[in-house]
């Protein structure tokens, strides 16, 4: 009877121990995940993006440029709403994803879709893939390595002469070889080979 008494104090015991060592394991992993914008992650709102053929240095989420010298109108590029961080080409460390809304003094108002890779504590911002115009109820987040960016907007006029809205999701796939983004199609036949990754 003592003998398993023993035994059984020994389990819990080990039990306890295992416990107590996998918090502390947990907690040393968690504190070295911890995003630091700037450091071991993109500052996307304080970034070097191409828009077009424009070249536009972001401070503080905002650019804008003239487009001749004293001109009132000027052409304007943003961070729209909140980056997310995820790993987005696949080695390990934090990259950036987000919305860059640019209104270039016309009528218009146009969304892109934009990473910031992080290449070994070097951030590079990708192309800028465009989303749409005026779009609305605009998400973000990262999905099994792929930016996801889900939105409304506009379809054309209906038969009332009505603008209809159209929500949108667009996976966004990142190409390594040319430092390039496009679009993603889920469950494409070549997915399995590799060709989309």
């Amino acid at each position: 009877m003592k003998k398993a008494i023993y035994i059984i104090c020994g389990v819990v015991g080990g039990i306890f121990s295992l416990i107590v060592i996998s918090g502390i394991v947990r907690f040393v992993l968690t504190q070295n995940d911890t995003i630091i914008i700037g450091k071991n992650a993109p500052d996307a709102e304080n970034m070097n993006y191409i828009v077009g053929s424009e070249n536009f240095t972001l401070k503080d989420g905002k650019a804008e440029k003239d487009y001749v010298k004293g001109a009132t109108v000027k052409n304007k590029l943003a961070v729209f709403g909140e980056p997310v961080y995820g790993d987005l080409d696949n080695d390990g460390d934090v990259d950036a994803a987000t919305y860059l809304v640019n209104d270039a003094g016309g009528s218009g108002t146009f969304y892109y879709g934009v990473l910031v890779i992080n290449n070994k504590g070097t951030f590079n911002s990708t192309n800028a893939m465009f989303l749409g115009d005026r779009i609305t109820n605009a998400s973000l987040r990262i999905d099994d390595g792929h930016a996801v960016f889900g939105f409304n907007t506009t379809a054309g006029l209906d038969s009332k002469a009505k603008v209809a809205s159209l929500k949108k999701t667009v996976w966004v796939n990142f190409d390594k070889t040319k430092n390039e983004i496009g679009e993603w199609v889920k469950d494409f036949e070549g997915e399995s080979a590799g060709f989309n990754k």
